[in-house]
C-alpha cells in the first residue's frame, strides 16, 4: 500500500491569565469544525474555563461558547475568584 498523508486538526489552548499552561487535542480524522467543538468539550471536562465575553445577541454568545471563542483559563487559574 502506498504512503498516505492524513491531516489531523490539532486544537491548542493557552491560559490567558498565566500564559504558561496549555493543552492540546488532536481531532484525528474529524473535520476542523467538529474537532474544535469536541476539543471545547474535552477542555471543559478537564477543568479549563472558557469566558466567551459579552455579546448583545444570544445567538452570537451561543456560537462563541460552542466554538470556544473568548478567553481560556487553566484549571489552576480558573479556581481564582477574580476571573
Amino acid at each position: 500500500m502506498a504512503l498516505q498523508l492524513i491531516e489531523a486538526a490539532h486544537v491548542r489552548v493557552t491560559c490567558d491569565a498565566c500564559r504558561t499552561a496549555s493543552a492540546e487535542v488532536c481531532g484525528k480524522r474529524d473535520l476542523p469544525v467538529m474537532a474544535r467543538i469536541a476539543a471545547v468539550r474535552k477542555f471543559k471536562a478537564a477543568g479549563w474555563h472558557n469566558d466567551p465575553g459579552e455579546h448583545t445577541r444570544t445567538k452570537t454568545l451561543e456560537q462563541t461558547e460552542r466554538e470556544g471563542g473568548g478567553r481560556w483559563y487553566c484549571p489552576e487559574c480558573a479556581r481564582r475568584t477574580h476571573l
